[in-house]
């Protein structure tokens, strides 16, 4: 009898959705990403200065980050200009 007690109880925690529903149909994950320090610390004054500029309207600091790297996706050809400039001076042998 108690087995079914707690059956019963359990059942509404199967029926009822848990936690916030999501905001996109975007399917999210956590990841690890190693950067430099200074860079964040840059990208998170600047995300707090345009989350500022877009007051009374807000944006998360993930669509902000999503926002960047797509944009760096869409102009790939400049990106691999940058690239190819820094990978010039890394391997540029010292005078």
């Amino acid at each position: 009898m108690p087995e079914d007690r707690i059956s019963k109880l359990s059942q509404r925690f199967k029926t009822h959705a848990v936690g916030r529903k999501p905001t996109s149909n975007r399917t999210r994950e956590r990841r690890s990403l190693y950067l430099d320090g200074e860079l964040v610390e840059r990208l998170d004054k600047i995300y707090k200065d345009v989350n500022h500029e877009l007051y009374p309207n807000g944006v998360n600091k993930s669509a902000f980050l999503e926002t960047l790297l797509e944009y760096g996706l869409d102009n790939l050809t400049e990106v691999k200009l940058r690239l190819a400039a820094v990978a010039a001076t890394d391997t540029a042998p010292p005078s």
